[in-house]
């Protein structure tokens, strides 16, 4: 009986990076740092519970202009929360790619101007704009050693509050 599985050594269906997408940028070369599923379930979780209650909310209670300007605030807080990187790879010619889960972005590390700590997350400033951040994610602190190491001119700073200066 010939086998029929073809164990050649070669996995047809991942490219060797352990995620099984097949992409081929795994993060073997390149240093990767992932935001915790965790909170990726929950912040989803919570914001798409929010947006199925409000779109009920239009349709069956009173007064309606006020869920129909909520819908509005959820559908900007979504397209925010897409954009949010959700994995970032420092590779070793200084370049970073950011990924969110409808984009990416990849950056020269000289192009970064600043880095801010904004409540629980990050917001990273370049040249074409900014780039959001979760706080949380694995290894952030040493990413963020790692980019002040590779960009001496880099401020990073810790956003306070008016209400909480002296």
């Amino acid at each position: 009986m010939a086998n029929r599985d073809n164990d050649d050594g070669d996995d047809d269906e991942t490219d060797g990076d352990g995620d099984g997408d097949g992409d081929g940028g795994g993060c073997g070369i390149m240093k990767c740092y992932r935001a915790k599923r965790s909170t990726l379930v929950l912040t989803f979780g919570f914001l798409g519970i929010l947006t199925a209650l409000t779109v009920f909310g239009v349709f069956y209670a009173e007064p309606r202009l006020f869920f129909v300007a909520f819908l509005f605030v959820l559908a900007w807080r979504w397209n925010q929360l897409l954009k949010t990187a959700v994995e970032v790879r420092a590779r070793d010619d200084r370049v970073i790619e950011f990924r969110g889960v409808i984009g990416r972005k990849e950056l020269s590390v000289d192009r970064i101007r600043r880095v801010m700590r904004v409540g629980r997350g990050y917001w990273i400033e370049h040249g074409d704009g900014s780039i959001n951040l979760y706080g949380n994610m694995e290894g952030i602190d040493e990413f963020l050693a790692q980019l002040r190491a590779l960009n001496p001119a880099l401020e990073v700073k810790r956003y306070t509050p008016w209400s909480q200066k002296n």
